[in-house]
């Protein structure tokens, strides 16, 4: 005998068809709900109490829900445990719809695709690889959302899923996309449970349709694209899941790399986890790595370009020579190396907060961090115009420090402005009259009566 639920539920069962693999957070009203098998996980797993809903013809379900504003905490510890989030919301104002109101999945967050500050860790990387097989070829896409990076790299041969598995290590990928069948699929779902735990796996298999062929162009230069078939293809389903997840604009993914092992000294997953050079082997942590050890950077962006030259040593004379010559000049001008480092001090993650702004997240206090970062630019490109070595004077000349954004930022942002746009105050007083005039209205209403009326008798 088939149920008949209310028209809400029908809505919510109708959505949740389609995101079967995800948690659906419903929006109703000031909440996200859950319901079904999805309150039952989430009460589980996010300790929060499990009620029961009327679900017509005298049926209840389980059903939990939290505050919508406090919805990234709860999200967080989710994708901390490898789940997927899919966010429903309200796609029409309530006031003016009679009956049941239009909602849509706007995103879906997975840990390879999160965006959220407190979930990426500041000095590594937070990937999404994905993995396509053709013939004796394994072919890797990966790319960090939060910073816009994307690499590509194949590995063929005998001993191919080994360089593979090694590369995996490197990358320490919080996700994993499989876009075809994979022969050896046993050895690296063993290797990702025990190497790599955290790592969750995705299957993707997509159809050979002209709008995901196409969308590696869409992204990357002609010259920056892999001649390979297969290597656009693991591309191609790579930036195909992120459209599908995020759902919002992704321009800032347009630099496309290819990881080519004879440029850097080999350290296989087994070298680099004994050696601890980046984690140890107690609890994958930095503490009493060769990392730790040298890790004295100002800023994340360093942190993370520190990581990835420990894990990839140079074999290039000419390169090596152009670092050692860079840091032999920082040695020779301490009070420049001073100066830079200050400077330094002061500038927050570029990478992830420009993604922010890309992808419509970012919020007030980003601006400020943005506004922060820009003002230290114009020494450091003075004191490097002033470098020998060849590293220093490209940098110098590639610094732009967009004054213009600084100043607009300055002028229009608070100091210290509230997290979210709903608390208001973060528009500084004197930037717009229109709206001082309605701050001044909210503030003292009956001050502002007093003046019309004073303004209108005199008319």
């Amino acid at each position: 005998m088939s149920v008949t639920y209310t028209p809400m539920l029908e809505q919510y069962r109708e959505i949740k068809s389609k995101h079967v693999h995800e948690i659906l957070f419903f929006r109703l009203g000031d909440f996200y709900e859950m319901f079904f098998e999805d309150a039952e996980l989430a009460s589980r797993e996010l300790e929060i109490t499990l009620t029961s809903r009327e679900a017509g013809q005298n049926q209840r379900i389980p059903m939990c829900g939290i505050p919508y504003h406090a919805a990234e905490n709860y999200i967080a510890r989710l994708i901390a445990k490898g789940y997927k989030v899919a966010i429903c919301e309200q796609v029409e104002d309530p006031k003016l719809v009679k009956g049941l109101v239009k909602r849509e999945v706007i995103k879906i967050i997975t840990p390879g695709t999160v965006l959220t500050e407190a979930l990426l860790p500041d000095a590594a990387n937070n990937y999404l690889a994905a993995l396509y097989e053709e013939e004796d070829v394994l072919y890797l896409a990966a790319a960090d959302i939060s910073t816009g990076e994307c690499m590509w790299a194949l590995f063929k041969g005998a001993s191919r899923l080994s360089a593979l598995l090694d590369h995996l290590f490197h990358l320490m990928p919080a996700e994993l996309i499989l876009a075809s069948s994979i022969k050896n699929l046993a050895d690296l779902t063993g290797f990702i449970e025990s190497r790599i735990p955290h790592c969750s796996t995705t299957n993707v298999m997509l159809d050979d349709s002209a709008s995901i062929n196409n969308l590696p162009k869409q992204h990357f230069s002609k010259e920056e694209l892999p001649d390979s078939g297969g290597a656009l293809l693991a591309v191609a389903s790579l930036l195909y899941y992120l459209h599908q997840t995020v759902k919002t604009d992704l321009s800032h993914i347009n630099h496309l790399v290819k990881y080519n092992s004879s440029d850097y000294l080999i350290l296989d997953a087994a070298t680099l986890r004994n050696l601890e050079i980046t984690r140890n082997m107690r609890d994958g942590s930095k503490r009493d790595t060769l990392l730790s050890v040298l890790d004295f950077t100002k800023t994340a962006m360093g942190g993370r370009l520190l990581k990835k030259w420990l894990e990839y040593p140079l074999i290039n004379q000419s390169q090596i020579i152009r670092r050692q010559e860079a840091v032999a000049e920082l040695i020779e001008k301490p009070a420049a190396r001073a100066a830079i480092s200050e400077c330094m001090a002061s500038i927050y993650d570029f990478e992830r907060i420009l993604t922010r702004l890309e992808v419509g997240t970012a919020n007030a206090r980003d601006l400020v961090a943005l506004r922060s970062s820009l003002e230290a630019l114009p020494e450091i490109k003075a004191q490097l115009k002033d470098m020998s070595a060849s590293l220093f004077s490209h940098a110098g000349m590639s610094i732009m420090t967009h004054s213009d954004v600084s100043s607009l930022i300055g002028s229009a942002i608070v100091d210290n402005p509230p997290l979210s746009v709903r608390e208001g105050g973060m528009i500084k007083a004197g930037y717009d009259l229109e709206l001082d005039e309605l701050r001044s209205i909210s503030h003292d209403s009956k001050q502002w009566i007093q003046n019309l009326e004073t303004t209108e008798r005199e008319k």
